[in-house]
Formats: structure tokens, sequence, C-alpha cells
């Protein structure tokens, strides 16, 4: 490829050349540059997860088909050998969902170490592989995606509701952008294949890509961003780290800890009201407990490739604890299985979008 220029059009860097017209997206958070070797060089944060698109035609959001998904490496690099070019152009393009983050292909230990005061018996440590990257809700969906949605709004905390007595959350005055809840299993999946069919008919997702709840893994895997304590942001959990029943705060050296002069919140916050973890993923302890799209059972022995769970069952597993629990339920490994019908305002969830199963 000789005799190559380049210039910016409406955000495409458009690169000219005597076989192809290539385009590629520029963004803060990564840029993309074609070099005369047909390839394709993605640069931004070190370990970061990308899904490259590609089209034939600029036609709005309509025609992208996946191209491959990568992650860069410790330079903050990666490079794509692109085919010989056989149209008069070809564009490329990094996919950027709103309100996901990309999470990389990763192994991690999965579960809690004996040495994990009070940790349930079902929580066997072992070793998961995550082949494929994927992206997440950075936040529970809220009320107000929801009822975009679906048309209603099931949550209990609702503009005007009080906290529980004693709390001191007082009166709910942003329902919209407080997580839903009293959400059921099924009701929680019908949403995302709700969502999946809005957001494929108006071209923002890739038309093999779908919404889905996240496994027992995957929730694992974003809420510890490479971590391995009790929690993302260390050992111990305290007032003012979540939003959890605060009075009995833990620390996985000692247990539980009584704290009976704790204040107590007793309802659900807005989202992302504390710190995110290092994948940039919010409230993954408390608020709300969030539903996985595993039935619940007990762990395989040995290393796993992409594991789903049971193929069958009679309880789903919900993760990461609520406003209603104590710090000990919020723990990363805590496993909770419950009724697929149960309904409260404890339980909501939230996305993850990957090539449809």
């Amino acid at each position: 490829m000789e005799g190559h220029s380049s210039k910016v059009i409406k955000g495409f860097l458009v690169l000219m050349a005597s076989v192809a017209s290539l385009a590629a997206f520029d963004s803060p958070h990564a840029e993309l540059a074609i070099d005369p070797e047909l390839v394709l060089t993605i640069r931004g944060l070190p370990g970061s997860f990308h899904t490259l698109l590609s089209a034939s035609k600029l036609e709005g959001n309509q025609g992208w088909q996946v191209l491959t998904n990568v992650t860069l490496d410790g330079t903050g690099n990666s490079r794509v050998q692109l085919s010989s070019m056989v149209e008069e152009s070809r564009f490329y393009k990094r996919f950027a969902p709103e309100g996901l983050v990309g999470i990389p292909p990763g192994t991690f230990v999965m579960g809690s170490p004996p040495s994990e005061k009070e940790r349930g018996s079902d929580e066997t440590q072992h070793s998961v592989i995550l082949s494929k990257g994927f992206w997440m809700g950075q936040r529970e969906v809220t009320q107000g995606e929801y009822l975009s949605v679906i048309g209603n709004n099931p949550s209990s905390f609702k503009n005007g509701v009080n906290a529980n007595p004693p709390g001191t959350g007082g009166r709910v005055t942003n329902d919209l952008r407080h997580p839903v809840e009293q959400v059921r299993w099924n009701e929680a999946t019908n949403y995302c294949g709700k969502l999946t069919q809005r957001d494929r008919a108006a071209g923002l997702i890739p038309a093999d890509y779908a919404y889905r709840l996240p496994t027992e893994s995957e929730w694992e895997y974003g809420c510890r961003g490479g971590t391995t304590n009790a929690f993302h942001f260390g050992s111990a959990i305290r007032q003012g780290m979540a939003n959890f029943y605060t009075r009995s705060e833990y620390d996985s050296a000692v247990g539980s800890q009584s704290k009976p002069n704790n204040v107590l919140i007793l309802r659900t916050i807005e989202v992302g009201s504390f710190a995110p973890n290092v994948f940039g993923l919010y409230d993954m302890h408390g608020n709300v407990w969030e539903w996985c799209s595993d039935w619940y059972g007990g762990y395989p022995t040995g290393v796993v490739t992409d594991p789903v769970g049971p193929t069958s069952g009679g309880l789903r597993v919900r993760r990461g604890g609520s406003w209603v629990y104590d710090g000990r339920g919020c723990r990363a490994a805590n496993r909770s299985d419950v009724n697929p019908d149960d309904r409260n305002y404890g339980i909501g969830f939230r996305v993850v979008l990957a090539p449809g199963r």
C-alpha cells in the first residue's frame, strides 16, 4: 500500500490509499491507526478491553460487524492484521456502549480461602478461566432504565417513600437514579431480552450481541477486579464504604463486628454513590442483591473454563449483598441461593453484553 495520506472528517481518521480508503474512530479512551502494511494499531489504557467493528459503508449505526476483541498489552497497544481490501473503502471503529465497561478475559481464583472468617461452606476455591472478554453494566439497572424498557416500575423505594425506621435515609427524591428492585429473575431476563431487541433495531449493538445476566463467575471476576481480598477495596467493610446494614461490619481476619452506634440508611441509594473498583464497576458490594444467570449448585473441582452453572435446579444465584444485609453478606465470594420467583426490595440486577449464546 503506497502513497497514502490522511485527513479527519467528522471524527473519523480517513486514510486515502491506492487500494482502499480506511477509517478509524478516534476517542479519548483509545486511538486507532492503520499503517501501510494494513496493520490496525489500537492504543489506550494498558490491560483494557476493546471491541472493534468494521463496515463497508458509513450508514449511521447500521451495517457494523464485529471485527475482533482485543485486550491491550502492558504498553497499552495491540496490533491487528487486516485482510486485503477488495472493496473501494472499509471503515473501522471502536465499540463503546454507553453505561457499560469492557471486562478483559483472564484467570482468577473463585471462592474464599479457609482463613476468611464466617465464610460459607459452598465457597470452595477453584481456578476459573474466562476466555472471552465481555461488557458489563457499570451500575445496577436503575428504575428509570427499567421503566424505559418495560413500561412500569415495580420498585418499593420511589419518590416520597421513607427509609425503613429507624433508618436515616429519609425520603427518596430521585427514584429514577435508584436501582430497580422487587424484580423476579424472569423479569430481569425479560428486561435483557427487550433491551436487546430495542438496541439491535437502533443499531446500537452488533447484530450478534445480546444483553443477559452475568454468570456467577463473571460476576465475581468483575467484582474482584484482580483483587483477592474479601472486598475489592480491602479485607474489611466499614460504614461509609458501601450501602449495607452498617451495625454489623465485617473484617475477614476477625469476622462480623457489632457497631450499635453506626448510622443506618435502611433503603437503597442512588447508583454510583461510592467509589468504583478497578474495572469501573459501582455498587458490587451492597445496595441491592444482583441476580446471576446460574442455577445454584456446588462448585466444580479443578480448573474450569467459562462455567455457566448447573443445567437445572430449583434456586437461582444472587450476589453482592444489599442495604438490609450485614457486611459478611456483601463479600465478593458470598453466595446466596434464592427462589427465582422471589420479589423483594433488596433484589435488583445489572446486565452483561456479549455475543449471543
